[in-house]
Protein backbone atom coordinates (compact mmCIF):
# COMPACT_ATOMS: atom_id res chain seq x y z
CA UNK A 1 0.00 0.00 0.00
CA UNK A 2 0.96 3.69 -0.51
CA UNK A 3 1.10 6.44 2.03
CA UNK A 4 -0.87 9.12 -0.15
CA UNK A 5 0.50 11.64 3.06
CA UNK A 6 4.29 10.96 2.55
CA UNK A 7 4.29 10.00 -1.47
CA UNK A 8 7.15 11.92 -3.46
CA UNK A 9 9.56 10.73 -5.71
CA UNK A 10 12.05 11.98 -7.45
CA UNK A 11 12.71 11.91 -11.55
CA UNK A 12 14.73 12.81 -14.10
CA UNK A 13 13.41 13.01 -17.67
CA UNK A 14 14.80 12.53 -21.19
CA UNK A 15 16.49 15.52 -21.26
CA UNK A 16 18.22 15.54 -17.98
CA UNK A 17 15.66 17.89 -16.00
CA UNK A 18 15.22 16.77 -12.27
CA UNK A 19 11.11 16.57 -10.91
CA UNK A 20 9.95 16.29 -7.79
CA UNK A 21 6.60 14.17 -8.05
CA UNK A 22 4.21 14.76 -5.17
CA UNK A 23 0.75 15.21 -4.27
CA UNK A 24 -1.43 18.06 -4.21
CA UNK A 25 -1.23 20.43 -0.39
CA UNK A 26 -3.36 23.29 0.17
CA UNK A 27 -0.01 25.92 -0.03
CA UNK A 28 0.15 25.23 -3.55
CA UNK A 29 -2.56 27.22 -4.24
CA UNK A 30 -0.91 30.29 -5.43
CA UNK A 31 1.52 28.36 -7.73
CA UNK A 32 -1.08 26.21 -9.04
CA UNK A 33 -2.77 28.95 -10.07
CA UNK A 34 0.17 30.05 -11.61
CA UNK A 35 0.69 26.85 -13.39
CA UNK A 36 -2.75 27.30 -15.07
CA UNK A 37 -2.66 30.86 -15.92
CA UNK A 38 -0.17 29.57 -18.65
CA UNK A 39 -2.38 27.22 -20.17
CA UNK A 40 -3.02 28.71 -24.22
CA UNK A 41 -6.32 29.69 -24.59
CA UNK A 42 -6.65 26.93 -27.49
CA UNK A 43 -6.05 24.40 -24.95
CA UNK A 44 -8.09 25.73 -22.12
CA UNK A 45 -11.28 25.58 -24.18
CA UNK A 46 -11.07 21.53 -23.80
CA UNK A 47 -10.18 21.05 -19.85
CA UNK A 48 -13.02 20.03 -18.13
CA UNK A 49 -12.60 22.94 -15.45
CA UNK A 50 -11.95 26.48 -15.63
CA UNK A 51 -8.54 26.29 -15.24
CA UNK A 52 -7.97 30.41 -15.07
CA UNK A 53 -10.43 30.64 -12.48
CA UNK A 54 -8.40 31.44 -8.80
CA UNK A 55 -12.19 30.40 -7.35
CA UNK A 56 -11.78 26.55 -8.85
CA UNK A 57 -7.72 26.55 -8.19
CA UNK A 58 -8.84 27.05 -4.68
CA UNK A 59 -12.02 24.48 -4.68
CA UNK A 60 -9.24 22.36 -5.53
CA UNK A 61 -6.57 23.15 -2.56
CA UNK A 62 -9.00 23.65 0.03
CA UNK A 63 -10.98 20.59 -0.21
CA UNK A 64 -8.24 18.03 -0.76
CA UNK A 65 -9.10 14.36 -0.22
CA UNK A 66 -6.52 11.67 -1.57
CA UNK A 67 -9.04 9.15 -1.02
CA UNK A 68 -11.23 10.23 -3.92
CA UNK A 69 -9.22 12.77 -5.70
CA UNK A 70 -5.39 12.33 -5.83
CA UNK A 71 -3.54 15.06 -7.17
CA UNK A 72 0.31 14.49 -7.79
CA UNK A 73 2.28 17.37 -9.47
CA UNK A 74 5.60 17.11 -10.85
CA UNK A 75 7.70 20.27 -9.37
CA UNK A 76 11.16 22.02 -11.16
CA UNK A 77 12.94 24.16 -8.64
CA UNK A 78 9.67 24.81 -6.67
CA UNK A 79 7.80 25.60 -9.93
CA UNK A 80 4.99 23.41 -10.42
CA UNK A 81 5.19 22.16 -14.55
CA UNK A 82 2.38 19.58 -14.94
CA UNK A 83 -0.93 17.92 -12.70
CA UNK A 84 -2.15 14.93 -13.01
CA UNK A 85 -5.31 13.35 -11.07
CA UNK A 86 -6.32 9.81 -10.25
CA UNK A 87 -10.31 9.74 -9.31
CA UNK A 88 -12.12 7.31 -7.88
CA UNK A 89 -14.63 5.67 -5.77
CA UNK A 90 -14.06 4.09 -2.77
CA UNK A 91 -17.54 2.02 -2.85
CA UNK A 92 -20.58 0.69 -5.30
CA UNK A 93 -19.81 -0.59 -8.78
CA UNK A 94 -16.57 1.55 -10.01
CA UNK A 95 -14.75 0.81 -6.53
CA UNK A 96 -11.95 -0.62 -9.11
CA UNK A 97 -11.69 2.40 -11.50
CA UNK A 98 -9.49 5.13 -11.46
CA UNK A 99 -10.23 8.01 -13.84
CA UNK A 100 -7.37 9.87 -14.88
CA UNK A 101 -6.86 13.50 -16.21
CA UNK A 102 -3.29 15.06 -16.68
CA UNK A 103 -1.81 18.40 -18.00
CA UNK A 104 1.45 19.24 -19.02
CA UNK A 105 3.15 22.87 -19.22
CA UNK A 106 3.53 23.30 -22.92
CA UNK A 107 7.88 24.19 -22.26
CA UNK A 108 7.89 20.88 -20.78
CA UNK A 109 6.62 18.34 -23.16
CA UNK A 110 7.87 15.65 -25.59
CA UNK A 111 10.60 14.93 -23.16
CA UNK A 112 8.78 12.11 -21.10
CA UNK A 113 7.04 13.94 -18.29
CA UNK A 114 3.42 13.34 -19.64
CA UNK A 115 4.23 9.29 -19.44
CA UNK A 116 6.65 9.68 -16.79
CA UNK A 117 3.23 10.73 -14.61
CA UNK A 118 0.79 7.99 -16.75
CA UNK A 119 3.25 5.40 -15.06
CA UNK A 120 3.57 7.09 -11.90
CA UNK A 121 -0.49 6.84 -11.54
CA UNK A 122 -0.57 3.40 -12.71
CA UNK A 123 1.63 2.53 -10.06
CA UNK A 124 0.01 4.11 -7.44
CA UNK A 125 -3.37 2.69 -8.75
CA UNK A 126 -1.91 -0.56 -8.99
CA UNK A 127 -0.82 -0.01 -5.19
CA UNK A 128 -4.65 0.92 -4.29
CA UNK A 129 -5.58 -2.30 -5.82
CA UNK A 130 -7.80 -0.20 -8.67
CA UNK A 131 -8.12 -2.94 -11.68
CA UNK A 132 -8.63 -0.44 -14.69
CA UNK A 133 -7.67 3.28 -15.53
CA UNK A 134 -9.91 5.52 -17.71
CA UNK A 135 -9.40 8.73 -19.45
CA UNK A 136 -11.12 11.22 -22.12
CA UNK A 137 -9.42 13.04 -24.31
CA UNK A 138 -11.20 15.35 -27.19
CA UNK A 139 -10.70 13.59 -30.24
CA UNK A 140 -8.67 16.09 -31.88
CA UNK A 141 -6.04 16.03 -28.89
CA UNK A 142 -3.85 13.35 -31.17
CA UNK A 143 -0.93 13.98 -29.14
CA UNK A 144 -2.23 12.74 -25.56
CA UNK A 145 -4.06 9.73 -26.95
CA UNK A 146 -0.46 8.79 -28.61
CA UNK A 147 0.73 9.48 -25.29
CA UNK A 148 -1.98 7.19 -23.31
CA UNK A 149 -1.33 4.54 -26.36
CA UNK A 150 1.95 4.40 -25.33
CA UNK A 151 1.84 4.56 -21.75
CA UNK A 152 -0.28 1.02 -22.36
CA UNK A 153 -3.73 2.45 -22.54
CA UNK A 154 -6.30 1.39 -25.56
CA UNK A 155 -9.51 2.51 -26.81
CA UNK A 156 -12.13 1.33 -25.70
CA UNK A 157 -14.66 3.78 -27.49
CA UNK A 158 -15.51 7.22 -29.50
CA UNK A 159 -18.40 8.58 -28.36
CA UNK A 160 -19.74 11.57 -30.73
CA UNK A 161 -20.72 14.91 -29.62
CA UNK A 162 -20.13 13.89 -25.86
CA UNK A 163 -18.61 17.22 -24.73
CA UNK A 164 -18.90 21.13 -25.00
CA UNK A 165 -16.09 23.19 -25.39
CA UNK A 166 -16.16 26.98 -23.42
CA UNK A 167 -17.70 27.97 -27.12
CA UNK A 168 -20.19 25.14 -26.46
CA UNK A 169 -19.21 23.64 -29.84
CA UNK A 170 -19.69 19.55 -29.76
CA UNK A 171 -16.63 17.58 -29.37
CA UNK A 172 -16.14 13.99 -29.91
CA UNK A 173 -14.10 12.21 -27.11
CA UNK A 174 -12.28 9.02 -27.09
CA UNK A 175 -12.41 6.70 -24.22
CA UNK A 176 -9.14 4.96 -23.42
CA UNK A 177 -8.22 2.19 -20.93
CA UNK A 178 -5.48 0.47 -19.50
CA UNK A 179 -5.48 -3.02 -17.04
CA UNK A 180 -3.66 -2.11 -14.09
CA UNK A 181 -4.98 -5.75 -12.30
CA UNK A 182 -6.94 -8.56 -13.38
CA UNK A 183 -10.13 -8.93 -11.68
CA UNK A 184 -10.06 -11.88 -8.97
CA UNK A 185 -12.48 -13.94 -7.87
CA UNK A 186 -10.19 -15.42 -4.90
CA UNK A 187 -13.13 -14.37 -2.78
CA UNK A 188 -15.50 -17.25 -4.09
CA UNK A 189 -13.85 -20.98 -4.09
CA UNK A 190 -15.27 -22.28 -6.69
CA UNK A 191 -14.93 -26.74 -6.40
CA UNK A 192 -16.27 -28.29 -10.21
Amino acid sequence: MVDLNKYQKEAQLKDGTKVLLRPMVPEDQDALYEFFKEVPREESRYLRDDVGSRFVVEKWTKNLDYEKTLPILAVKDGIIIADTTLNRRRSGWKWHLGTVRIFVHKDYRNIGLGHLMIEELSDIAYKLKLEKLIVEIPVLNISKINAFTKAGFYRAALISNMVKDRENRPIDVVVMMKDIKPAHDDEYDYDF
